[in-house]
């Protein structure tokens, strides 16, 4: 699939919870569970196009879950129905078809990416945050099972997600969120043997590869984020060779 760049109107931007919003987008859009979009919806200031995972896909709409974090996701915060935005996809290298049994391991936004691998691919789901869950509800449509975290115990079992997932069992794992959750992954994973891909996250200027912006250090050299990831195998990032 090459990128596009297209115009999308807005069918609904809701907080989901405090500074977090669902924007759904009218529009026929491709993306491979992993993959994202920069989305634009202002002129000239500020200069960049912010990258968005694909949350939901759908046959006339896509979706994005995103947290208010700059000017940018600010603007975007503040668009209504009816409203329009560019959008330039899909980009990025996501994940291949695993083998099965799936498991799927998110912390906070880094559900967005697994939501929609969750939508292709079924599987169960470990889900942390920091607070009351959001969106939960939605991986009941597509998971066999879905298990709930919080740091402060509500709407789940208190705690980390890592604390409540076990690898074994399972012979791929899935998993977006914050470094120390999807390094801890990858102990437990490597310690039961069963392959893990992450998701990770870089600030992207052309989310294209050209700029270098988003480059990272691993174990086969150099890689862009947004070219060559966002999805790697843990591996490459984490591991000895």
């Amino acid at each position: 699939m090459y990128p596009q760049l297209k115009r999308g109107e807005v069918v609904a931007n809701r907080e989901i919870a405090p500074g977090i919003f669902l924007l759904g987008v009218r529009g026929k859009f491709a993306a491979s569970p992993g993959q994202f979009y920069m989305l634009r919806a202002w002129e000239l200031d500020p200069p960049l196009f912010r990258p968005m995972s694909v949350f939901a896909l759908e046959e006339e709409a896509i979706s994005f879950l995103y947290e208010v974090r700059g000017r940018g996701t600010g603007i975007l915060s503040r668009l209504s129905p009816g409203e329009e935005l560019l959008l330039l996809g899909p980009l990025g290298r996501g994940w291949d078809p695993p083998a099965r049994p799936l498991a799927l391991v998110a912390g906070g936004t880094g559900i967005a990416p697994i939501h929609f691998a969750a939508q292709i691919y079924g599987g169960d789901a470990f889900l942390g945050f920091r607070g009351k869950p959001y969106l939960v509800e939605s991986f009941a449509d597509w998971c066999r099972a879905v298990y709930v975290a919080s740091e402060t115990g509500e709407g789940g079992t208190k705690g980390l997600v890592t604390e409540i997932f076990r690898p074994e069992g399972y012979r791929t794992c899935f998993a977006c969120g914050p470094e120390g959750m999807l390094r801890e992954l990858y102990r437990l994973c490597s310690e039961a043997g069963v392959p893990l891909f992450v998701s990770v996250e870089e600030r992207m200027a052309c989310g294209l590869g050209a700029c270098l912006g988003c480059a990272i250090l691993t174990s086969r050299g150099p890689r862009r984020v947004c070219a060559d990831g966002p999805v790697f195998p843990a591996e490459e990032l984490w591991g000895d060779g």
